[in-house]
């Protein structure tokens, strides 16, 4: 585990591709899934925020984070000029067209974009290992990048187009080059460290946490460098790297910037949204915030890395404790408060996990290489031997569900399988109601034509709590001919329980009320795969028990 000669530049340059390859592999597998349709309910607002903003519109709503929106316009801008001189697009109303006619390519773009930016979270968090046991060569740096580039949640929401991913490597990036500049006593890589701290805020407001490592690195590289020249010098280096993350949010967010108001009423709004484990009128936990966290990483990392990790977090402390160590208060500054924030909010959302999983590598392939340590004094056989079946564990069981994951995203999903059904069996203009847009199948309207649909609807996305917003009767009375039931509404909890109740009440009577005509699962057994709030945006905890992605869709008939 611990080489007496380090490898070449070389062959760590090497080592780097291929984990790198490997996390791209692993994140562009499967990740034309739904596609020509959006069965990421998110994907669009930043997609379509993108588009609006080559149309002339500087302001968007919802007014989420435009950092991500941003660098999809200036992609969406090349693939345009591009098009227009290949003449594929003569216009800009041709290329809304082409938009319109079928999305494909800008979801994947958008896709991809995370996909890339997830693979890369490789090269800072090897930095980050690299820098914190610098003499033990490169073997914390190598094992944190294997950890992160096959991490089970990291690979499954690099799937999507949405800033998460892209944010978590902006952090992971901002606080290993605040690392490497604190170690090295040098100012200039603390700045860029800020810059980069600016950009993953303008990706995500959450990111707000990361300001703390940069403001220590800044404070730490000051007291370092201007020890003989007073408080004025420190404050003056504190102050220019404050003056960069803002910088870094500028450049990332102009919008913001000109125009803050709605951003700041809508950041407030969300955070209020989330109440007693819920999200508006969802419950999705009942734990308590920092246990809703720590059990989304331990699916998300896998038991064994996850455990390495609070081993890893654990020695840390003691290091930053008992020795002061600069690195170590570092490394621990952004995870630690953002666990503490994100677990005291109420907001729940496995997504917000992620900027936690690069950490969580570092900190399992330090508590790797520390074990290692331990035992070689006693037996050097049986340091390499303990390490190397810890490495081959903690990467077997997340890379195993990423795989396995993939190779889900690639069968036809439960909601194409239904559409097919409903346009081979269901006369055109057959007045529908479903739950929700996203989570049923996508059926062409008059109002909303989709790509390759063979027949056209009248649909009515009923959206609120469902299907169950109105009663049995009230379907009848107004006309509709099928109801389409999806369990990623059904099956989600109301924080009210009398209402929960009545809800539940309503879907159990559809059995016996309706003809139930049609049914797809994602699965060949009469029980539904385990489910979990985040199941809504692809599988999680369900890997194992699915055949398919997407909902189970019942399709009842009105008698």
């Amino acid at each position: 585990m611990i080489a007496e000669r380090p490898p070449s530049r070389v062959a760590i340059a090497l080592a780097l591709t291929a984990i790198v390859g490997v996390a791209l592999g692993l994140r562009v597998w499967g990740i034309g899934f739904g596609l020509p349709y959006a069965y990421h309910y998110d994907e669009h607002f930043y997609i379509n925020t993108a588009l609006n903003l080559g149309a002339g519109v500087l302001n968007n709503p919802p007014y989420a984070p435009v950092g991500l929106s941003n660098i999809l316009f200036a992609e969406y801008a090349v693939y345009f000029v591009l098009g227009r001189i290949q003449g594929i697009f003569l216009s800009s109303q041709q290329f809304e067209a082409a938009y319109r006619a079928d999305p494909t390519i800008f979801y994947l773009l958008a896709r991809l974009t995370s996909a890339v930016l997830g693979s890369l979270t490789v090269l800072p968090v090897y930095w980050l290992g690299r820098i914190l046991r610098p003499k033990k060569t490169v073997a914390t740096g190598l094992l944190a990048a294997s950890l992160v580039a096959v991490g089970f949640l990291y690979v499954r929401d690099a799937h999507y187009g949405v800033p998460d991913v892209a944010m978590s490597f902006a952090v992971t990036l901002a606080v290993s080059v605040i690392l490497a500049g604190v170690n090295r006593g040098r100012n200039r890589l603390i700045y860029l460290g800020g810059l980069a701290a600016g950009a993953a805020i303008s990706m995500k407001w959450t990111a707000l946490p990361v300001a703390l490592p940069v403001l220590l690195g800044g404070l730490l590289v000051a007291g370092k460098n201007k020890r003989d020249e007073g408080s004025t010098a420190r404050l003056r280096t504190l102050f220019v790297t404050a003056l960069c993350m803002a910088l870094g949010f500028a450049l990332t967010s102009p919008q913001v910037i000109i125009n803050p108001g709605p951003y700041v009423r809508e950041a407030f709004g969300q955070l209020g949204a989330g109440q007693a484990g819920g999200f508006e009128i969802w419950q999705v936990d009942s734990l308590p915030g920092w246990l809703f966290y720590l059990k989304t990483l331990s699916y998300g990392l896998g038991v064994l890395m996850g455990g390495l990790a609070l081993l890893g977090v654990a020695n840390r402390l003691r290091l930053a404790l008992r020795c002061r160590d600069r690195l170590s208060y570092l490394l621990l500054a952004f995870p630690v408060a953002y666990f503490v924030v994100m677990g005291a909010t109420r907001h729940y959302f496995a997504r917000y996990a992620l900027p936690l999983v690069p950490f969580a590598a570092v900190f399992a392939a330090d508590a790797i290489v520390w074990l290692a340590g331990q035992l070689a004094p006693r037996s050097r056989p049986l340091a390499w031997a303990a390490a190397t079946a810890l490495v081959l564990a903690a990467i077997a069981q997340p890379l195993a569900a990423s795989v396995q994951h993939d190779w889900l995203l690639s069968q036809a999903d439960t909601r194409t399988q239904a559409k097919a059904w409903i346009e081979a069996n269901i006369p055109a203009g057959a007045r529908i109601a479903m739950d929700w847009p996203t989570h049923g199948p996508p059926l062409s309207t008059p109002e909303r034509p989709l790509p390759g649909a063979a027949r056209v609807y009248d649909v009515t996305l009923v959206g609120g709590t469902g299907l169950a917003d109105h009663p049995i009767a009230w379907y009848r009375e107004n006309g509709f001919d099928y109801l389409i039931a999806s369990s990623f509404i059904y099956s989600i909890p109301l924080v009210y329980p009398q209402r929960d109740a009545e809800r539940r009440a309503f879907y159990a009577s559809l059995e016996q009320e309706l003809e139930l005509v049609q049914e797809f699962r994602p699965n060949d057994s009469d029980t539904e795969p385990p489910f979990i709030f985040d199941e809504i945006y692809g599988p999680a905890i369900s890997l194992w028990q699915r055949k398919r992605t997407g909902p189970v869709i019942r399709i009842y008939k009105i008698r």
